[in-house]
């Protein structure tokens, strides 16, 4: 359901869809649920260390057994001149320190790639959760009228068109219920009964118009 001309769009962290530029969006607005995002954030970035943190062993562990065994096999070449083993040493050494750095410098980026990557995922569904959470407290206070969509790639959306589609057929119900007691005034003050008398349902008309608007 479409929101009403000229209506306000709701803020609730960059899920409503607005007319002109999109805002400036910073990163704490992607936490609109901190706990729920960073604890099923981090169990993804923890588990994904350890399983690189394992391979990573295993490759460095690989590296150096490849300079053993280089330099097991130069102690046995004697006529090898020692400055060539030293060498030849220092290089395997080097290369090992590279390939260590290599492997903590990729755990680290990976661990940011999907620490960042987490964040947002969970956001496209925490967003359309907060923002449904705001309408269904407007809907509760009295307001039968939605303040923009979700944003396209959020998820829920079948269910905020279920939801959306709920707010219009109450909507649709109380424009009845007003026209039936627009009728009913009208038929009473025919009647004779004095307008005091009516106060209070021209009240409640009014209130149920303002639910509308």
């Amino acid at each position: 359901m479409s929101a009403q001309a000229g209506s306000t769009p709701m803020q609730d962290g960059g899920n409503v869809e607005k007319s002109g530029a999109p805002p400036k969006r910073r990163f704490k607005n992607y936490l609109l649920d901190r706990p729920f995002q960073l604890k099923y954030t981090g169990m993804v970035v923890a588990v994904t260390m350890v399983v690189a943190a394992v391979l990573g062993y295993v490759a460095y562990d690989f590296s150096k057994g490849q300079t053993e065994a280089m330099t097991a096999q130069m102690a046995m070449q004697e006529d090898l001149p020692p400055e060539v083993a030293n060498d030849l040493e220092g290089y395997a050494e080097r290369e090992d320190r590279k390939v260590l750095y290599g492997i903590l410098a990729g755990i680290l980026i990976l661990a940011l790639t999907l620490g960042f990557t987490g964040i947002i995922v969970t956001h496209k569904v925490v967003g359309p959760a907060y923002k449904m959470k705001l309408l269904l407290n407007e809907v509760a206070s009295g307001k039968l009228k939605l303040a923009g969509r979700l944003r396209k790639g959020d998820e829920l959306q079948e269910l905020f068109e279920a939801f959306a589609n709920m707010v219009e057929s109450l909507r649709e119900t109380q424009k009845r219920e007003v026209t039936e007691l627009d009728d009913a005034i009208a038929k009473a003050k025919q009647a004779g009964v004095p307008d005091d008398a009516l106060a209070e349902l021209r009240g409640v008309r009014d209130r149920m118009l303002a639910a509308l608007d």
